[in-house]
C-alpha cells in the first residue's frame, strides 16, 4: 500500500498528473491512460474501494492503481490540491468546501447515501442514560469529530426537525475512534457516531441509539469521487475508465451485504466478530449526483458558517458538477448499461429541511427523466 511520504514524494501538480505518459514515451496530451494512477481513500466504510476485495476491476480496465489511505479526510484534501493524487474518494462536504474555495476539483458523482432502509450514522448514549429523544439532548455535550462534519451539519437540521439543534446543544471535538470510550467514561452526554465505532459502542459497552441520521435528513449524500480537473482534460478516458469501476463496485457492495460487510470489515482492521453488523449505507448503483443533496450541503455548510455564502453558487456546481457529470459519468454510465434504482428515486422526490424551494426546483436534466419513469 501507498504510503503517504511516497505519496507526496510521487510529484505535485500536472508534473505528477503526467508521469504515466512520459514513463511510456507518450505526450501526455494524447496518452489515454497514465502507467500508474494513485486513488485517495478513508478507512470508513462508505468509500468504495475497500470494497475491492471482489476483484481488481481496474486492472480489467486498463488501468494500474495504488491507494493512498489517509486517517482523515483533510490530508486527501491536501493530497488532491498539492497534486499528488489525481483522484480521491471524499465527503460531500468537503467537495463543496474545495470547490468554493477554487481548488481545481471536480465532484461528478454520488456515492454512499444514509437512508430510511440504511441508515449510517446516529446519536448514541449509555445504556444508563436518562436521555430517550433528541429533545433530551437540550444542554448536553455531544460529541462530533469535527466541524464541518455531516455529523455536525444534520445537527443543524435537526433544530427545524427535532426542536434540538447545535444552538442548543454543547459540542466536544472527539477522534472518531475514541467516541465509545468517552462515551462509556462519562466525558460526554451522547455521540454523533459513525461505522465502525458506533458498532462498537453498542457491541462492546451496550451504548444505545436515540436517532438515526435519516430520522433528521431522510437521504444523506456522504461519498462522492473527486478528481483534479487538470487529470481529467489530460486523460478522459481513464477518468470515464475509473467511474466505470466505482459504479461496478457500488453494484457489488448494494448486493452483497455480507459478503462486501466482510471485506470493508478486514480493510478498515475492525475484529471478525464486529463484521456482520457494521453498518452499511446504500451506494448509488449508477453514480449520478442527486442535486437536491448538492444543494442541501451547500445550505447546511452555509447554515453552520463552515462556508461563507457564495456569490454565484449555481455557477460553482454547474462547473464543479453537473458539467464534468456530463463529461465523465453519463458516458461511462452509457457504456455500462443504467440499472434501475428505487432508491435514487425516492432520494429525489425527498424532502430536504434545509432548501429554501421545492426539491424538483434543484432537479438537472438527467433527474427530470428519472422521476417521470
Amino acid at each position: 500500500m501507498t504510503t503517504r511520504r511516497e505519496v507526496l514524494k510521487f510529484g505535485a501538480g500536472t508534473a505528477a498528473l503526467a508521469v504515466g505518459a512520459h514513463t511510456l514515451g507518450l505526450d501526455p496530451a494524447i496518452a489515454q491512460v497514465p502507467a500508474k494512477i494513485v486513488i485517495a481513500r478513508l478507512p470508513i466504510n462508505t468509500i468504495h474501494t475497500l470494497y475491492m476485495g471482489a476483484g481488481d476491476w481496474f486492472k480489467e480496465e486498463g488501468l494500474t492503481v495504488e491507494y493512498f489511505m489517509s486517517p482523515a479526510g483533510p490530508a486527501v484534501v491536501q493530497a488532491l490540491a498539492s497534486g499528488s493524487v489525481p483522484v480521491g474518494e471524499i465527503g460531500t462536504g468537503p467537495a463543496m468546501i474545495s470547490a468554493a474555495r477554487k481548488l481545481p476539483f471536480i465532484s461528478p458523482a454520488l456515492g454512499a447515501v444514509g437512508t430510511p432502509k440504511n441508515p449510517w450514522q446516529r446519536i448514541m448514549v449509555r445504556k444508563d442514560s436518562p436521555i430517550k429523544t433528541a429533545r433530551d439532548l437540550k444542554g448536553k455535550k455531544v460529541a462530533v469529530v469535527q466541524r464541518g462534519t455531516m455529523s455536525d451539519l444534520e445537527t443543524i437540521a435537526m433544530g427545524k426537525t427535532h426542536g434540538v439543534g447545535l444552538d442548543d446543544i454543547e459540542l466536544a471535538l472527539v477522534p472518531a475512534p475514541n467516541m465509545p470510550q468517552v462515551l462509556e467514561q462519562g466525558q460526554v452526554d451522547a455521540i454523533w457516531a459513525l461505522p465502525p465505532f458506533d458498532t462498537v459502542a453498542e457491541r462492546r459497552f451496550g451504548a444505545r441509539t436515540i436517532l438515526n441520521d435519516s430520522d433528521i435528513i431522510p437521504y444523506v449524500g456522504y461519498g462522492t469521487l473527486t478528481f483534479r480537473s487538470d487529470f481529467v482534460d489530460a486523460y478522459p478516458e481513464a477518468a470515464k475508465k475509473i467511474m466505470k469501476v466505482w459504479m461496478r463496485l457500488a453494484r457489488w457492495i448494494d448486493d452483497n451485504q455480507a459478503k462486501a460487510n466482510a471485506t470493508a470489515g478486514k480493510a478498515i482492521g475492525v475484529d471478525e466478530d464486529l463484521w456482520p453488523h457494521l453498518r452499511v449505507p446504500y451506494f448509488a448503483r449508477n453514480a449520478l449526483p442527486v442535486m437536491p443533496n448538492v444543494w442541501h450541503m451547500y445550505h447546511l455548510l452555509v447554515a453552520g458558517k463552515i462556508l461563507p455564502p457564495h456569490d454565484n453558487p449555481e455557477k460553482l456546481i454547474e462547473e464543479t458538477v453537473i458539467a464534468p457529470t456530463r463529461k465523465i459519468t453519463l458516458p461511462a454510465l452509457q457504456e455500462l448499461g443504467v440499472q434501475p434504482d428505487p432508491e435514487i428515486v425516492s432520494m429525489l422526490r425527498a424532502s430536504y429541511p434545509m432548501l429554501p424551494k421545492p426539491t424538483e426546483a434543484y432537479y438537472a436534466d438527467w433527474e427530470r427523466k428519472l422521476v417521470q419513469r
